[in-house]
């Protein structure tokens, strides 16, 4: 079953309070950045037909580069702010209850811990190189 990537916002704007006006607009304020970043995430996992530029143009018309870089923040806060954590499963919850996967919670959490640690061996490599240069 597809997916729209409308719903997502949609439904995750309700479940932070907020409107689909709300979602898209410009602000920055934390409030509402954070739920359209996390509307971000969610619908690179449950819409996989939509590309970072067509999430972008659905998100008020965001620039891919947005998108890639909101989807990273999720996942790496994901693991350090459990409320988070458990927010955005409680989102993927729903729409697993849609007809997604059994095992996407799962796979959610472990591709998330994955990219987080995988950047901090990076960090730590590239700290390596540089205590070797000088």
């Amino acid at each position: 079953m597809r997916i729209a990537g409308r719903v997502v916002t949609d439904y995750v704007a309700q479940h932070y309070g907020l409107t689909f006006t709300q979602i898209i607009s410009e602000n920055r304020r934390w409030q509402i950045a954070r739920p359209r970043q996390v509307a971000m995430y969610v619908m690179r996992e449950v819409c996989p037909h939509l590309s970072y530029p067509a999430i972008g143009r659905l998100l008020g018309g965001r620039d891919h580069t947005t998108i890639l870089h909101g989807v990273q923040r999720i996942e790496a806060l994901m693991v350090t702010d459990g409320d988070l954590l458990d927010s955005v499963l409680s989102i993927m919850r729903h729409f697993r209850s849609c007809g997604a996967a059994p095992d996407m919670m799962l796979e959610v959490r472990i591709d998330a811990a994955s990219k987080y640690l995988n950047a901090l061996i990076a960090e730590r490599n590239a700290a390596f190189e540089r205590a070797l240069a000088a």
